[in-house]
């Protein structure tokens, strides 16, 4: 979710003639995530799209991708989880952190070999053009309640935006492919009944993760007139954000500039992301 471009990850998969193309663009193909275990014929072609919470960012630790600039998180996820599946060939991991849904759209020319092949297409879309990241450090313990309030406000009035900007990349990307397109949501980040946390107070909390569930809601409303489907992931997550006594979204209070801040764990995405994509492929 970090809006820095240093820590983009862009992994691209695949061989002949379209790998050659992107080679040339400067896109070296990677095979990242092919398990050495698979035996089987692998029969569905997919394509993951989107932000940090695609790309992985939370689990493992940071690697360098083939693209320069570009980073991602090296452990489990959802994207390797389902790659793992004998049935599933992850064709192209185009998942970059940063990336806006603006971004997402224009990475789309890059895909295109690969989504015109797809037969399932999963991302995550819209934090970025909200600054989550920003909302959270505006209200944190150490600034002030009007920072704070000014934050949300501002949060608040880019909603619409955000839906519409969405929207039109998610046309896009129904246009690209025939594919299954899955667009994951966002968790809460913080649970409140424990009351106020070092990072922030419980009122506070609650009005971000407020904010939240409204990006969510503007997300599935931008699959509408879509092939797109949408897929919460805050029932999976509820009572494991930021002050739970198991949470699943990492923080490092020590390093307010840790990438991996605000993104789930291994297990959220294992026991929240992953889980919520079983029985939807």
């Amino acid at each position: 979710m970090a809006r820095n471009r240093s820590l983009r990850f862009l992994t691209l998969l695949g061989t002949g003639a379209a790998a050659l193309a992107l080679t040339l663009t400067g896109i070296a193909p990677a095979t990242a995530y092919h398990s050495p275990h698979k035996t089987h014929s692998r029969t569905i072609d997919y394509v993951n799209l989107g932000d940090s919470y695609s790309a992985g960012f939370g689990s493992g630790t940071l690697v360098a991708g083939p693209v320069p600039d570009c980073l991602q998180g090296s452990g489990p996820t959802h994207v390797t989880m389902l790659d793992a599946s004998h049935r599933v060939n992850l064709t192209v991991n185009a998942a970059c952190a940063g990336a806006t849904t603006t971004d997402i759209a224009a990475s789309l020319p890059l895909v295109a070999p690969y989504l015109a092949k797809a037969e399932l297409v999963t991302l995550t879309l819209g934090a970025n053009d909200l600054d989550i990241k920003g909302l959270v450090l505006a209200c944190n313990t150490m600034g002030t309640v009007a920072d704070c309030d000014a934050a949300l406000r501002l949060g608040r009035q880019a909603i619409p935006a955000v839906g519409a900007s969405a929207h039109a990349t998610l046309r896009k990307i129904d246009r690209a492919t025939r594919g299954k397109i899955l667009v994951l949501g966002y968790p809460r980040l913080f649970a409140t009944s424990n009351g106020d946390q070092a990072l922030i107070s419980a009122k506070h909390a609650r009005a971000l993760n407020k904010l939240g569930d409204a990006l969510n809601r503007s997300i599935k409303k931008a699959t509408k007139h879509t092939d797109a489907k949408f897929i919460s992931v805050t029932g999976a997550f509820n009572n494991h954000g930021l002050g739970a006594n198991r949470p699943w979204i990492y923080f490092n209070v020590g390093n307010l500039e840790d990438p991996f801040n605000l993104h789930p764990t291994t297990t959220g995405y294992l026991n929240g992301y992953y889980a919520a994509l079983q029985g939807r492929i």
